[in-house]
């Protein structure tokens, strides 16, 4: 039997920490694809999404940010995010439309050219923009990283997702490929993880360490379809217990029901998740979970 090809772009998000990459790629699926959090580098896996449009398909692959004073990674971590640019066919390098300085973005632009990569700037959060300074802003931008391809979007308030889209499509090349598919049915241990993740750096901000891991125990599916999901979250010391579990265990308690709500939200089945807060048992433990 002959596979069947369609054309295909794989693209690669990248800029600097809290621009709002994961936005963009959950609000192009209209889905939690990527965490979202008020803390620098909290993309920590790669995370890919693929969308059909117009009989094409996009593959978007968020990267951590691997860019800016903030970023804070592992080697495995630069890894991913590394291979995931070389992979693309198209980087499209995301630009806080509020900021001023630009250095990190031109370094970013002078890695990915040269590495030989297609580039289209987006401008985010231009909602955040008066009237009278948006042209002004847009026009300073292009001008500073001497973009080509440019295009402005608010992820958060879903303001120019589908030119965006439109725009990759008419103006950047596809290729022919396998049709790429993506199970959502099958609850995905790493996904679970990543949503416990964003609920406690959502709940407990800057207190939390950047140490934390996580490990998913087991997930079990029960006789009435429900299933029952126990994870471990991982951390360096036992000071840091009451960081995460709370007075009478109130904050972890929160971070379940939180995460759970969007689990069942996600796969529309209903979920038990039981929490346990450990102590790594020596510095091994970590860096195989890291791998």
């Amino acid at each position: 039997m002959k596979k069947k090809l369609v054309q295909t772009i794989k693209l690669s998000i990248v800029g600097e920490t809290n621009v709002g990459k994961s936005t963009l790629l959950n609000n192009i699926f209209k889905k939690k694809i990527s965490i979202v959090s008020r803390k620098s580098q909290t993309t920590i896996k790669r995370k890919t999404g693929v969308l059909s449009f117009s009989n094409k398909q996009f593959i978007f692959l968020d990267t951590p940010g691997i860019f800016g004073s903030n970023a804070r990674l592992s080697r495995s971590t630069f890894k991913q995010a590394s291979n995931a640019i070389l992979e693309s066919d198209l980087v499209l390098l995301i630009v806080d439309a509020n900021k001023t300085n630009l250095e990190t973005s031109l370094e970013i632009i002078k890695y990915l050219k040269s590495l030989d990569k297609e580039i289209l700037v987006v401008i985010n959060k231009v909602d955040l923009l008066k009237k009278n300074e948006y042209f002004k802003k847009l026009d300073n931008i292009q001008k500073v990283l001497n973009a080509n391809n440019l295009i402005s979007i608010s992820a958060l308030k879903s303001i120019g997702i589908n030119s965006l889209i439109r725009y990759i499509e008419k103006n950047f090349n596809f290729f022919y490929k396998e049709i790429a598919k993506i199970n959502t049915n099958i609850i995905n241990t790493e996904f679970v993880e990543e949503i416990v993740r964003e609920k406690i750096l959502n709940l407990i901000h800057d207190e939390v360490p950047y140490s934390l891991k996580f490990k998913t125990e087991n997930i079990l599916k029960k006789k009435d379809g429900s299933y029952k999901i126990n994870l471990s979250i991982i951390i360096n010391k036992n000071s840091q217990k009451p960081i995460i579990i709370g007075k009478a265990g109130e904050k972890v308690k929160k971070i379940g029901i939180s995460a759970r709500y969007d689990l069942e939200k996600i796969y529309k089945k209903k979920i038990h998740l039981f929490l346990n807060v450990k102590v790594k048992k020596n510095r091994q433990e970590i860096d195989n979970m890291e791998r």
